[in-house]
């Protein structure tokens, strides 16, 4: 699928369960996912100082003083609907191309399905190439992570997000399953209950955090 036209949804759809199976096939089944602790600690491995950054769906915006305090030559900008939030942008046509860096964190649950493809065309096509996107969504192999909010309306398993975000014009890099828990409570789940989760096909872990990168387009050798 071309990265300079939003996507057609008839042709889109039938390729999603084509592209969900190579998903599948590339990074296994979900109890095999590495884990981390958090989705921001994940966004502090991707981010760089002086990067453009734009974050989806940004809230209150605190991921911004959490970035700076690591990078303070980051520029941070939001995305977000809420007249009342301080943010840059309220809507996609606003938002200019050239990120170095995107991510939504918590975001795409709340997006019906058959506008997901056109929003994660809208954040891939303002990555500049090689920039990086990253997204958190409840792991719906946990699932009172995802139906204890009732604005939830689309539940994403790790390789549908990953076919999605693959047909929408990004290589997938990486997906981790997130879980930060005291450390008994870590032994008890990870080592002595493992078994019986992987038997009852649920999961510990809370959140998926999927890692995609935009390529690199080689610039033409001069004849």
């Amino acid at each position: 699928m071309s990265s300079c036209q939003p996507p057609d949804p008839t042709h889109h759809f039938a390729l999603k369960y084509q592209a969900r199976r190579a998903a599948k096939k590339k990074f296994g089944p979900v109890h095999g996912l590495p884990l981390a602790r958090r989705a921001s600690s994940l966004l502090l491995e991707h981010a760089r100082d002086q990067m453009r950054v734009l974050e989806v769906g940004a809230g209150d915006r605190r991921m911004k003083d959490h970035l700076q305090r690591k990078y303070p030559g980051i520029r941070y900008e939001s995305l977000d609907p809420d007249p009342e939030g301080p943010h840059d942008y309220r809507r996609w046509d606003q938002v200019p191309e050239g990120y170095d860096l995107i991510f939504a964190f918590e975001v795409l649950e709340h997006i019906p399905a058959k506008q997901l493809p056109e929003f994660l065309w809208q954040m891939q096509r303002r990555l500049r190439p090689g920039g990086v996107l990253l997204l958190s969504t409840p792991n719906v192999y946990c699932p009172h992570r995802y139906l204890y909010d009732a604005t939830h309306c689309t539940p994403l398993c790790y390789d549908e997000l990953a076919g999605l975000v693959e047909l929408s014009g990004l290589e997938v890099q990486a997906i981790y399953r997130t879980y930060h828990e005291p450390w008994l409570r870590k032994v008890v789940r990870r080592w002595l209950f493992g078994w019986l989760f992987r038997l009852l096909m649920l999961d510990y872990a809370p959140q998926i955090v999927l890692v995609a990168r935009k390529a690199v387009v080689p610039s033409r050798q001069a004849a």
